[in-house]
């Protein structure tokens, strides 16, 4: 159920993640190889999202270890042990994490094409132009080169959460983290973006995904993570998690799902 075989991208050890007395995250463990699409499913509040906001450090982890391309994410030794680094470094380290969220997040007062240069430009420092030509690149790549100059408002879901993709891609992330980002599109626009998640997949980009569309996980991962009240309850290659679970839990969730017309 691991990967042994192969040297972990993204690795993570026993993390915790507690917001008081709740705990949202109980030791959970994974690998994730370089090229590898993950997709996390489970039912809503399972941890699914939580995990992924650790690793691109939004959310500081409460004990464990996370690594990303053997880098600890969020964390260094100190002399009275582990120390959280100073904001500045994180988001440093965040640049290397892409992360596409449910809701758009998208600058309403700028263009598709001035949301996806505003990172390399206010963050990498690129020039205007750089930018600019790059995110005309990476709208063309996600089918949006005729909505370059559209502001969000005139776009729909499909398209803006495209754009979203495109802003994150402009920072060359080292992984791409997907956090449901079908569930707040209309049904008949879903494809477009799933389409363009296979696509950047297909690329060779290291993806995790949390999501609920079980057809995309199905041809789409290479390995399947369910989870349950913040811990993963079953992993291993999606054919066998997705065809056939090996825990009842996982079969009941997979089952209901399939009922609900999934």
């Amino acid at each position: 159920m691991s990967q042994q075989q192969a040297p972990a991208f993204i690795q993570l050890d026993d993390v915790v993640k507690t917001y008081g007395s709740y705990v949202a995250l109980k030791s959970v463990s994974l690998t994730v190889a370089r090229g590898q699409t993950v997709a996390l499913i489970g039912p809503s509040g399972s941890g699914k999202s939580t995990l992924l906001r650790c690793i691109n450090a939004l959310e500081a982890i409460s004990s464990g270890r996370i690594r990303v391309e053997g880098e600890e994410i969020g964390y260094a030794p100190g002399s009275d042990g582990r120390r959280r680094l100073p904001e500045t470094r994180i988001a440093r380290q965040r640049e290397d994490v892409g992360m596409v969220f449910q809701s758009f997040n998208l600058f309403p007062h700028m263009t598709a094409r001035e949301n996806v240069a505003a990172g390399p430009v206010l963050v990498r420092g690129q020039s205007r132009a750089e930018a600019d030509a790059r995110a005309r690149q990476l709208l063309a790549r996600v089918g949006l080169a005729d909505k370059a100059d559209n502001y969000p408002r005139q776009l729909s879901g499909g398209q803006q959460q495209r754009v979203a993709i495109a802003r994150a891609l402009a920072m060359d992330p080292k992984v791409m983290l997907f956090d449901e980002p079908t569930s707040a599109l209309d049904p008949e626009t879903v494809q477009e973006v799933l389409n363009v998640i296979r696509e950047v997949r297909d690329s060779g980009m290291t993806i995790m995904i949390a999501t609920h569309e079980m057809e995309f996980a199905r041809h789409v991962s290479d390995q399947t993570v369910f989870m349950e009240a913040g811990q993963i309850v079953e992993h291993g290659p999606s054919r066998q998690v997705l065809f056939e679970p090996e825990s009842e839990r996982c079969r009941r969730f997979l089952s209901g799902l399939s009922g609900a017309g999934h």
